[in-house]
């Protein structure tokens, strides 16, 4: 009797965690696909900053060479 509600404690507690990481891994998953757009923006962003970065250093060798 000792034995079988061991086994089945065992179980119980495996099944618990299972479950728990089954949670886990779906909340990782959801984090990860709300952020994407953030990322996104951010990238966005910064590669536009680069490139207006360029633009501005270009005009500036531009007026460089005019004067």
């Amino acid at each position: 009797m000792k034995q079988t509600f061991l086994a089945f404690l065992l179980l119980t507690i495996w099944s618990c965690d299972s479950k728990s990481e089954t949670v886990n891994q779906g909340r990782e998953a959801v984090k990860e696909v709300v952020t994407q757009p953030f990322n996104a923006l951010d990238s966005a962003k910064d590669s536009l900053r680069q490139s207006e970065d360029k633009q501005k250093a270009a005009l500036e060798q531009a007026d460089k060479e005019n004067k």
